[in-house]
């Protein structure tokens, strides 16, 4: 005999509720919420294909230090993400042409350690002033998508505002690999290898040029997801 079980009653677990007043009803985050609903009720109330994570804060709401990389757009202030659960991230979009002022990063230079979200809206006068690295695009305003992943993942829960997350304690390291146009699989995967505690090359020897040789790299970062 290897082990045994004493023979108990495991108590009831409830579903909990958080008081972020966005978050009940159909209306609401209900990719959070039960598992529920049959064919008997109506399609908006059928929450057969959700991962139960409403019932899986009963257990538990994260661990301070578990930490998320979220590979995005960046990041931007807001009253519902906790400054002291943003590790420090950095940028890795890399297009930036200095002597013309623009390229997809939007933020004034290349890969740098500031991963805020400048905005990657496309505009008419972009296609028109620049139509090789901007005709392709589709017009579009700032879609700020990175703080709404942000969000989804560590938005600050309980607090009896806006919305609530999966984790309600972890971290969120914020990685900007996205800007104007979407984003570059170079930048993405450089991105990758970052957040996983992995060395990058921060600029090229010849600007746009990786087969040119690293002229300088990126500060590891000192706090990689754990495994």
């Amino acid at each position: 005999m290897a082990w045994v079980e004493e023979d108990v009653r495991e108590p009831l677990q409830q579903a909990v509720v958080p008081n972020d007043p966005w978050f009940a009803g159909a209306s609401g985050q209900w990719w959070l919420q039960t598992v529920a609903g049959s064919n008997s009720v109506p399609l908006a109330d059928r929450r057969r294909g959700v991962p139960g994570v409403q019932s899986a804060w009963a257990l538990s709401t994260g661990r301070s230090q578990d930490v998320v990389a979220v590979l995005d757009t960046g990041l931007t202030v807001h009253p519902d993400l906790a400054a002291q659960r943003l590790l420090p991230g950095y940028d890795f979009v890399s297009d930036w042409d200095t002597r013309l002022g623009r390229g997809y990063a939007n933020d004034g230079d290349g890969r740098d350690a500031d991963p805020s979200d400048p905005g990657d809206w496309v505009s008419a006068d972009d296609q028109a002033q620049d139509p090789a690295r901007y005709g392709s695009c589709a017009l579009s305003a700032s879609t700020w998508h990175g703080t709404g992943v942000v969000g989804v993942v560590a938005a600050a829960t309980q607090n009896g505002q806006g919305v609530a997350a999966l984790t309600w304690q972890g971290k969120v390291l914020p990685v900007r690999v996205a800007g104007k146009c979407g984003a570059s699989v170079r930048d993405i995967i450089d991105g990758m290898r970052w957040a996983a505690g992995l060395s990058v090359c921060q600029r090229w020897q010849q600007a746009q040029d990786p087969g040119s040789g690293c002229a300088a790299w990126v500060p590891l970062n000192p706090t990689p997801p754990a495994w």
